[in-house]
């Protein structure tokens, strides 16, 4: 029967094998564990042998790098429990080629993909519930993973933003305007002005002082509903002599932030 391998990459690393948990203490090369996270965020857990000793020993000749990548091999087929783990070829270097494997990354892009094909709230939530954290975070200076870091946290915001989840998405990125202006409208809508202008001006100040830019001319115009909402005077309704509440503005009136 074949093995079952399952690797977690986002929040940290963790592999399983056949339900047994390879502990730190079989990753005493690191060389072996760079390895096996390179190939995990590859296509399909494989990559040309000269890729994978430029991107783990970038400083070092062929000659030099090439038995670093067969002792590294063979940790990591130590570590992972069979010989078969990683398989080198004449051009290639393969993770577990003939196991059942899962990866966490490869499971949150793929409902990630397939909610933006879908569109709605309810399948960026079900992606959501995939992503365990920053892919790698041990690893934040590997140049070996920056790319693939990038485009996970990308499909992250874009759940997030498709999930309506905008106090998470200003915790990825406290510039998000499209997040702090969809937070704008809430308020707005539910009448409190001060949070509404509350956090506008919180965008202002992210704005300048982390981006050195102005609001947008979108931020601007929200700014002028809510304020315009609070300045106009409540309507007097003769039969009961009380003035109706009346929000800041309508859902209508609103600017809405494209969230593409």
């Amino acid at each position: 029967m074949a093995t079952q391998v399952e690797l977690a990459v986002l929040g940290g690393f963790e592999v399983r094998v056949d339900g047994r948990v390879v502990t730190s203490r079989h990753w005493s090369r690191r060389d072996s564990s760079a390895l096996v996270k390179l190939l995990a965020i590859s296509p399909q857990r494989s990559l040309h042998r000269e890729l994978v000793m430029d991107a783990l020993w970038p400083d070092l000749g062929t000659d030099v790098a090439a038995p670093r990548l067969h002792k590294a091999a063979h940790y990591a087929r130590w570590a992972l429990g069979h010989r078969d783990a990683v398989v080198l070829s004449a051009n290639a270097v393969s993770l577990c080629p003939c196991d059942n494997v899962r990866i966490d990354m490869v499971q949150f892009r793929q409902q990630a993909e397939e909610a933006l094909r879908s569109g709605g709230i309810a399948s960026a939530e079900r992606a959501l519930a995939l992503y365990g954290g920053e892919l790698l975070p041990r690893d934040l200076y590997e140049p070996w993973a920056e790319l693939h870091r990038s485009h996970v946290r990308r499909l992250y915001v874009e759940m997030l933003h498709q999930a309506e989840e905008w106090h998470l998405a200003l915790a990825a990125d406290p510039t998000d305007e499209v997040a702090h202006l969809a937070l704008v409208q809430r308020y707005a809508e539910r009448g409190d002005r001060s949070a509404a202008l509350r956090q506008l001006d919180q965008l202002e100040h992210v704005m300048r002082e982390d981006l050195g830019v102005a609001p947008s001319e979108r931020a601007l115009e929200l700014r002028r509903h809510v304020i315009q909402g609070a300045r106009e005077p409540h309507s007097f309704d003769e039969a009961t002599g009380v003035g109706p509440h009346r929000p800041a503005c309508s859902a209508a009136d609103l600017p809405v932030p494209c969230c593409a």
